[in-house]
């Protein structure tokens, strides 16, 4: 593994640890927003590097069946030099040998190297877990903080509103205040109707009195002067 390699782990691990670990006010709605921000880049940081990781791996893993497939092909070609008693061939089979040292030799490099990068891209894969469990955390405690500083706001509008309403009730009116404006309502209504029926009343007997004055002056005319003189 390339050095940039292992400081670009250890930084990437170690800005993981260092959000894992970072103190927060969980009950501070914007504090826990901005901790939200910072988990998500850091996830989207750390699933690139996890590919990397993972990608690398399988890269070293097929170099290394590469060079073992070459190394059992130079054994069997060793195999058949050997076979024969051509003292050429034997030479040439000290080659081949030579070669096969030097795959196998690169095939335990290798296999060292499987193994350092197979951990490096287990870390990777289990802080990416490990953050995305904090993200998932944090993100909750945040959405039941946003849902409780809605209910907080609802349930204080509605007490300000009930007490508007209270406050203009107790100003409006009392029992005793609400009674006495309906008893003098009533009395008003009492001496309207009084009103009113004498008005009606004054209207029936109006053109009866007049009807009887003619009548009585047209019998008085009518009347003979003697009996005028007796009544």
């Amino acid at each position: 593994m390339s050095t940039f390699i292992q400081k670009l782990r250890i930084v990437t691990l170690g800005t993981v640890h260092d959000l894992l670990d970072k103190a927060i006010d969980t009950n501070s709605p914007s504090a826990l927003r901005q901790h939200v921000r910072d988990l998500e880049s850091a996830l989207d940081r750390m699933r690139n590097d996890a590919a990397v990781q993972a990608g690398q791996l399988r890269t070293m893993e097929r170099e290394l069946g590469d060079v073992q497939a070459r190394a059992a092909t130079e054994k069997a070609v060793i195999q058949k030099l050997l076979a024969t008693n051509s003292g050429v061939k034997d030479e040439l089979a000290r080659l081949k040998a030579t070669s096969v040292i030097q795959l196998e030799s690169q095939a335990e490099r290798l296999a060292s190297q499987i193994e350092t990068q197979r951990a490096n891209s287990q870390a990777i894969d289990q802080a990416v877990l490990k953050l995305e469990c904090k993200h998932q955390e944090v993100l909750y405690r945040l959405r039941e903080l946003e849902r409780l500083d809605r209910d907080t706001k609802a349930r204080e509008q509605a007490a300000q509103s009930l007490r508007l309403a209270q406050a203009a009730m107790t100003n409006s009116a009392d029992a005793s205040a609400v009674d006495d404006i309906e008893r003098k309502m009533l009395e008003r209504n009492d001496v309207a109707h009084e009103k009113f029926d004498r008005a009606v009343a004054s209207m029936q007997n109006a053109p009866a009195e007049s009807a009887n004055s003619a009548v009585d002056e047209l019998l008085d005319s009518l009347r003979p002067k003697e009996l005028k003189a007796a009544s």
